[in-house]
């Protein structure tokens, strides 16, 4: 496992004690939860309006030489963690997340596709990313190459 999705996704015990002791306190915060709730009701949601309370990170790039790049980001809120792409690419491109459950052996492909038209950047919507789940974006350049980067858990 890349030790540095690793560090991120571990939860150190006094994060963990603070979270505990805002519950049992009745301090936790109600107004910092996303509009779409939690969980696999956020797939399709739009990263760039979240206020992340960790992340945004790149976990993880591919490119095709010399026209584009496609970037796995990742965010967590409210303890779970949320994947998105974010492409960039100099001609006709569509840029996706897969995301399996079995370590990449099926997945399910696709998700928050959007075409970039060339000389453009952007990002698609963000899927759910529980534990044991595994994330890669993906880069398919018209006429040139199919892209994606390794796995991720």
């Amino acid at each position: 496992m890349d030790m540095k999705v690793w560090g991120k996704r571990a939860v150190t015990a006094g994060a963990m004690a603070m979270a505990v002791m805002g519950v049992v306190s009745g301090t936790a915060n109600a107004a910092g939860s996303l509009p779409c709730g939690s969980g696999y009701s956020c797939d399709g949601y739009d990263p760039n309006t979240v206020s992340w309370d960790s992340g945004p990170d790149t976990d993880s790039s591919q490119s095709v030489t010399g026209t584009a790049t496609v970037h796995l980001r990742s965010g967590k809120k409210n303890g779970q963690w949320y994947a998105w792409a974010k492409g960039t690419t100099q001609a006709k491109a569509g840029i996706w997340i897969d995301r399996s459950t079995d370590g990449g052996r099926t997945w399910d492909g696709m998700r928050g596709y959007i075409h970039l038209e060339g000389g453009e950047g952007n990002y698609t919507a963000m899927s759910y990313w529980p534990d044991g789940t595994h994330i890669r974006a993906c880069i398919n350049v018209e006429g040139v190459a199919l892209k994606c980067t390794g796995w991720v858990s």
